[in-house]
């Protein structure tokens, strides 16, 4: 009997001791679907566990989507490390969103680069940017 009891203590406090994930944003605007500002990108919509990319000229139609590791979850960027699979391929992207500044009311930017290897970042990072409606407790410079 106390072997068993030690080897439960003992498991209960492996489990404990090990790396915890996030399981959320810690800024929720991330929770937001994200709207693009331009016609060359579609609606993205993240979780900390996937990302959702939808067709420039259809938000309901699946352009790439996959499953992700959270690697970076601050309050003004988060970063993804993903396995994606779309357009007949797969690939692995690092993909980091940075909240910018509120662009007209009702938009705050954030930021999307994407790229294959962290030392890729930021020269060689794609760059995309969005639009999410800020918290009521942002303004911006004119308000």
């Amino acid at each position: 009997m106390r072997k068993i009891v030690l080897i439960f203590s003992l498991f209960i406090t492996a489990c404990s001791l090990m790396h915890h994930y996030d399981t959320e944003f810690k800024n929720p605007i991330f929770n937001q679907p994200l709207r693009p500002l331009s016609k060359t990108v579609g609606y993205t919509y993240l979780t900390p566990t996937s990302v959702d990319f939808r067709t420039p000229l259809d938000k309901n139609k699946l352009d790439l989507q996959g499953k992700c590791d959270l690697i970076e979850n601050k309050q003004d960027r988060i970063t993804l490390k993903c396995n994606l699979k779309g357009w007949g391929k797969t690939y692995d992207w690092y993909l980091t969103y940075i909240v910018k500044e509120i662009f007209f009311t009702g938009c705050l930017i954030v930021a999307q680069y994407n790229y294959d290897k962290p030392e890729d970042y930021p020269e060689s990072a794609s760059y995309s940017s969005y639009c999410v409606t800020p918290p009521e407790d942002m303004t911006s410079e004119s308000d």
